[in-house]
């Protein structure tokens, strides 16, 4: 009777065995998985290499075209559809690289040059590059790099700034003893550093490559096969050599790497491929020798220093040397009246107080200070090359011209107009056009005459403003006034006269009003603005003599209403009936009107003019005939 519950206990031990048994076996085989997908990755690794390697040879063969990856690995980096995400927030996503190829592992390190000293100096370590025989040739994945220069990182930084989309938010709660808030982690040898102005770069203290972008492999690709082409062309690799990659566009629209070495020992840049100078010549025209380009190219190289100013130490040389350039161009400001520097004299004495201030700092990493002394260096090393500073054609007076009379630039403009419009603007629009011709000398503005020159005609133009509204008020009160029939009568001479006079008063008001809001806006708040402004004019049809003309308009329509304002009262007095009133008056009349006009003729060519007329020539002429007839 107890036979089935024997049977039973049986088939449900064997059933326990089973299952203890099956559990087992999975156990094993989940443990063997990581050793079995290690070495499927193996495989495929091999596979890859291989193929990598077959494919390299196939394209370095002469006359293939060198645009294929180096890897068959897409950078995760490279893949920027992140859209509406600011550099900031999409760089992150470069702990997700890891340079495989190279054994390295991301590792977190303070590398913000801002708040830690990183564990790689930028300068420390030379640059550990294979020879082409220890190495496949080395071709980057896009097209090949071209040379750049500083002044298209800075249209690339400033110009083309990614914006802050509405999904960049995060989660904001702070977890309760939370005080981690530290950046992500960036591949093993990157530093991330902050430019003084706020502009976020990366550098490679190994490699020494500095860069704005985020393409992590493909910058290393791309700087191997520069260095590569380097040291095929002998040219000098020390711990003062840096590589700087960035982005240009090409003829096509697209987006290509640009590139330029900085050799710090020499401060100059240099490239490994051809590169067309004039690019960096800011249109200056006969450039010819070789130390008047260098020149140039020195100005480029204060540019990058000001660019990426972080890890670097301020030199005692570069201190000396702008400290004594601020101070030569403070003393030649200071006694001459048309000075060569880019600056004012009182902006200069605060430049120097600045420099000064940074002493200090001397041998010691400050990248505010040697960012400041890398942006007024700039300035100045820019000037020498405007300037033709060494050269035996050196401009010394900033309102003198060093080009010769057949390769001047031409200015367009009508002299024979400004010499029309200037009897009816009192010869105040040929003084306009002499001073604007002072302060654009071959095409290049000199801004502190510029802006010296501005701040004289706003302060006029704000007196014209009260004249002209001191006399509106004597018009109206004049046009009150019995004599005139109260405003009553008819249209006379003298009345018409008062009402032209009201006219022009409300028109150099107006003029002045409009002037200083325009001489106020963008169009002259820099020198590079005020060039462009006034290279613009000149290729109008009046050229610059459109700007005399329409600077001189509130002095002129002042003048006129004054000119009117007398005129009316003029005819009022001589429509009297007392003659011997008017036998009075009249000499008084004239006299008062001769000196009024003397400033406006005198000192402006009048008397010269007057000495080579015809009427004087013949006066001359009568006086020798008579005295050879006594």
């Amino acid at each position: 009777m107890f036979q089935p519950d024997v049977t039973r206990q049986a088939l449900v031990s064997m059933s326990r065995t089973l299952h203890s048994k099956i559990a087992a076996w999975f156990l094993r085989v989940f443990k063997a998985m990581p050793s079995i997908c290690s070495t499927l990755l193996r495989i495929l690794r091999f596979i890859l290499s291989l193929c990598v390697a077959n494919s390299c040879r196939k394209y370095s063969e002469p006359g293939a075209v060198h645009n294929i990856c180096a890897s068959s690995v897409p950078s995760l980096l490279g893949q920027r559809e992140m859209s509406g995400v600011s550099p900031s927030h999409m760089h992150p996503s470069l702990n997700l690289i890891t340079d495989a190829s190279r054994g390295t592992n991301p590792t977190a390190q303070p590398h913000d040059s801002t708040t830690g000293k990183p564990p790689v100096h930028f300068s420390q370590y030379p640059a550990s590059v294979q020879s082409p025989a220890e190495r496949p040739h080395v071709v980057p994945c896009r097209p090949l790099p071209v040379p750049a220069s500083p002044e298209q990182v800075v249209a690339h930084r400033y110009g083309e700034r990614p914006l802050v989309g509405d999904g960049a938010d995060s989660d904001r709660i702070l977890k309760e003893g939370d005080m981690s808030y530290d950046p992500p982690s960036l591949p093993i040898g990157w530093i991330k550093c902050t430019q003084p102005e706020g502009a976020l770069y990366y550098l490679h203290g190994e490699k020494r490559i500095i860069t704005d972008l985020t393409e992590s492999q493909q910058l290393l690709e791309t700087s191997d096969y520069l260095l590569d082409r380097a040291r095929q062309l002998g040219l000098p690799f020390h711990l003062d050599v840096e590589l700087v990659i960035t982005e240009v566009p090409d003829p096509n629209g697209r987006r290509d790497f640009g590139y330029y070495f900085v050799d710090h020992r020499q401060r100059l840049l240099f490239w490994v491929d051809d590169y067309d100078l004039s690019k960096i010549f800011s249109n200056v025209k006969g450039v010819t020798a070789r130390d008047h380009m260098k020149q140039a190219v020195i100005t480029q190289y204060w540019m990058h220093i000001g660019l990426y100013p972080n890890r670097r130490e301020l030199k005692a040389d570069d201190y000396e040397e702008l400290r004594n350039i601020l101070i030569g161009a403070i003393a030649d400001a200071a006694t001459s009246q048309t000075p060569l520097a880019p600056f004012d004299l009182d902006s200069m004495i605060r430049m120097l107080d600045l420099v000064e201030k940074l002493e200090g700092s001397i041998g010691k990493e400050n990248p505010y200070g040697v960012w400041v002394i890398a942006r007024f260096a700039r300035e100045f090393s820019s000037s020498r090359f405007i300037n033709f500073s060494g050269r035996p054609c050196a401009r010394l007076d900033a309102g003198k011209s060093i080009y010769a009379p057949h390769n001047r630039p031409a200015s367009s403009g009508s002299s024979s107009l400004i010499r029309i419009i200037d009897l009816f603007l009192f010869r105040s629009a040929s003084g306009h056009l002499e001073e604007l011709k002072q302060m654009w000398v071959d095409q290049i503005v000199h801004y502190p005459s510029w802006q010296k020159y501005i701040a004289n005609l706003t302060s006029d133009w704000a007196r014209f403003t009260i004249f002209s509204t001191v006399l509106l008020t004597t018009d109206v009160g004049l046009l009150a006034a019995p004599t005139l029939g109260g405003g009553g009568g008819g249209m006379t001479a003298a009345i018409a006269s008062v009402y032209l006079s009201i006219f022009f008063s409300v028109a150099s008001i107006l003029t002045s009003i409009q002037l200083t809001n325009r001489v106020s806006g963008k169009e002259y708040s820099s020198a590079t603005s005020t060039s462009a402004l006034l290279t613009r004019t000149s290729k109008s049809v009046f050229g610059t003599d459109s700007l005399a003309i329409m600077y001189s308009l509130p002095y002129a329509f002042l003048v006129w209403g004054i000119f009117l304002f007398v005129l009316g009262i003029s005819l009022l007095v001589f429509s009297s009936t007392n003659h011997a009133m008017l036998a009075s008056l009249a000499p008084l009349y004239f006299l008062l009107f001769v000196c009024s006009i003397w400033p406006s003729i005198s000192g402006r060519g009048a008397f010269e003019m007057f000495d080579k007329s015809w009427w004087r020539r013949s006066l001359i002429r009568g006086k020798s005939v008579h005295a050879t007839e006594v």
